[in-house]
């Protein structure tokens, strides 16, 4: 994320966040247990959804975590960052808390909800990963982001692809 990144963020540590890491008893945790998900989940069954799930993800609270706790005045964001299969950097976003895997909490402890959309807006340079390791997930390359930012507004819908007189 750029040095200026302005997100709505708050960065309460595993204790504050209500099912953190949980995940309880009776729940079937394959099956897709927020909106982002279902969505995700369709997308998967069928590819000509791929823009009903962007415009989800960009309409919906996400996770990342962090080394440092973030507050809402935060200008310098360091979010958890992977590398793909490529040897790309990516930013680790989680659709629930219950998504984030112990190892990563191992290396940042804080977990921060974003705006899908703040995401794409301030990311530079790497993609992102949303559920890594889990079936409910997806990635996207840095070229991918980028068009993201190019074609979509913040709401979600498609930038108007006519030229303007």
């Amino acid at each position: 994320m750029n040095e200026n990144a302005q997100l709505p963020a708050t960065g309460p540590g595993p204790a504050d966040i209500p099912d953190f890491g949980a995940k309880a008893s009776g729940t079937d945790w394959d099956k897709p247990q927020t909106h982002l998900e279902v969505v995700l989940q369709a997308g998967q069954d069928d590819p000509q959804l791929t823009g009903a799930v962007i415009s989800t993800f960009l309409g919906s609270e996400v996770l990342f975590l962090s080394r440092e706790q973030v507050a809402e005045d935060s200008t310098n964001v360091q979010p958890l960052l992977l590398q793909n299969a490529a040897g790309d950097p990516v930013i680790a976003l989680f659709t629930h808390a219950a998504r984030i895997p112990a190892t990563y909490l191992e290396e940042a402890a804080y977990a921060v909800r974003v705006p899908g959309a703040a995401v794409i807006d301030t990311l530079e340079g790497a993609g992102l990963v949303i559920n890594p390791g889990h079936e409910l997930g997806f990635e996207i390359g840095a070229e991918g982001v980028a068009a993201i930012r190019r074609d979509f507004n913040a709401d979600g819908t498609l930038r108007d692809a006519a030229p303007q007189a």
